[in-house]
Formats: structure tokens, C-alpha cells, sequence
């Protein structure tokens, strides 16, 4: 399940994906703050059961902050009780306060999914896939680890979300994918050293395009539905289905 929901605003930092991280949170935690307890403190340190992409309207970059008429934010996740209490709170925001920004909302909507039926199929990314190997490398498509790491990746993320091991091991084979950095700062580096500009930033490797995932259906739905690699909920990974391969 997978919903959209647009907000005019005049600019945001290019460090957007811990904001729309805050809007999330704010949403769950006004709609049932038991449920927001249970997932974000009794449940601090495991994965969330989400992923985001951002789309931003006519945008520019003018230093560290983008210049923009509107963006949009899609949540997709395999968890009904998330997404039920997400909208409803999305629905009591109609405007957000941050950054010095008002983000005024002016659409909030379902995006309809597609049903998985085989065991390949292609995928586009909605937001960059982000692979590390186990002592936090980069790594890229061109790498020989690179498809070995982002099964474990994907593997990993069905058993913490599903309680369960893979119906089958998920085999990845890269298809047009161009690199991507992305520039931030985490609520650490902003407590540590306020909103200085220019200075001690994070840089994530991250790869977009179109990849093939071969598995279980069951598996492949989770994966379309909660996405891939690491730092889902933050805006990386999100999966759009384009086909499936006979």
C-alpha cells in the first residue's frame, strides 16, 4: 500500500530526507502516540516497516538550500496498521512548521500498486538505493560484492519484517544505474554543530536506475512494497514495478 501526499513550499535544506522523516513521525504520533511509542522507542534500533521517495517541483540549488514551488512525498509500506494510522495523521497537518519553512499541503492521495505474480521482475528506483558492505563501504553495481551484498540487504529486511527466513534466496542483476551522492546531516550532527553551513556533512553513495530482482513472489511484493538496501525509511530504496520477465 502506497499513498502520495504534495506540499507547496518556497525551499527546502538539501539535507530534505530527515525532515520528511520528522513529518512521518509527527503524523503517527498525532494519529496514535501508543503506536508511535511502540515503533520509534520500544522499537528504537530495528527496521521500520516503510519507504519514501521525494519528487520535487521545478526545483534549484542555491547553495544548501533548493528553491521550489512544491514537492510530494510517497510512503509506501506492507503494514496496514502503519499506513491507516499515517493518514490519518497526514490528514491533521494540513501545514508544517520546519527549517523556518511552512510546507502547506494541497493533496494527499492512494497510489494504486501492482500486483507481483512472477519471480523476475524489473523495477525503477523511486529513491536511490543505498548498498554498504559490513564495515559501512559504499558500494556500486560495477563492484563484485555489490549484488552479493544487496541480496543479504533484502534478505535481512523480509526476516525482521516478516518474522520469517526468504521462501527463496533474492538475486539482483543491475540494469541502467547512475550514481548518486547525497549530502546530509543527522539529528546528532545538528545537535553537535547547530545549522552551520558548508561544514561536516554526511555523504552517502547511492546508485538510481532500473535493477531485476529474481525470488519468491511473496518476497519480491515485501521488497516493491517496504524497499531495499539501507536507510529505507529515509528516503532510499523505494521501488517503482515496471515489468516482469517471462
Amino acid at each position: 500500500m502506497r499513498l502520495a501526499v504534495t506540499y507547496d513550499v518556497e525551499s527546502l535544506p538539501v539535507d530534505y530526507r530527515m525532515p520528511m522523516l520528522s513529518l512521518v513521525k509527527e503524523s503517527l504520533r498525532r494519529a496514535n502516540p501508543k503506536y508511535f511509542e511502540k515503533l520509534y522507542v520500544a522499537g528504537e534500533g530495528k527496521m521500520k516497516p516503510f519507504s519514501t521517495a521525494v519528487y520535487l517541483h521545478r526545483f534549484a540549488y542555491e547553495n544548501d538550500r533548493i528553491k521550489l514551488d512544491a514537492f510530494t512525498l510517497t510512503i509506501s509500506s506492507p503494514d496496514m496498521e502503519f499506513m491507516l494510522h499515517l493518514f490519518n495523521g497526514l490528514q491533521q497537518i494540513a501545514e508544517y512548521r520546519t527549517d523556518g519553512t511552512i510546507w502547506k499541503r494541497t493533496q494527499i492521495r492512494m497510489v494504486q500498486e501492482t500486483d507481483i505474480v512472477g519471480d523476475r521482475v524489473w523495477f525503477r528506483t523511486l529513491s536511490p538505493v543505498l548498498i554498504e558492505d559490513r564495515n559501512g563501504k559504499p558500494l556500486g553495481p560495477e563492484q563484485p560484492h555489490y549484488v552479493e551484498e544487496f541480496g543479504y540487504f533484502a534478505e535481512m529486511r523480509i526476516r525482521e519484517l516478516t518474522g520469517r527466513e526468504p521462501y527463496r534466496p533474492i538475486v539482483m542483476q543491475p540494469g541502467n544505474m547512475r550514481k548518486q551522492i547525497v549530502k546530509e546531516r543527522n539529528s546528532v550532527f545538528r545537535q553537535q554543530f547547530g545549522n552551520e553551513q558548508g561544514q561536516r556533512w554526511l555523504y552517502y553513495t547511492a546508485y538510481q536506475g532500473t535493477l531485476k530482482l529474481e525470488g519468491h513472489p511473496e518476497d519480491l511484493k515485501l521488497l516493491y512494497q517496504a524497499g531495499v538496501g539501507k536507510r529505507a525509511s529515509q528516503s532510499f530504496g523505494l521501488l517503482d514495478y515496471v515489468r516482469e520477465e517471462g
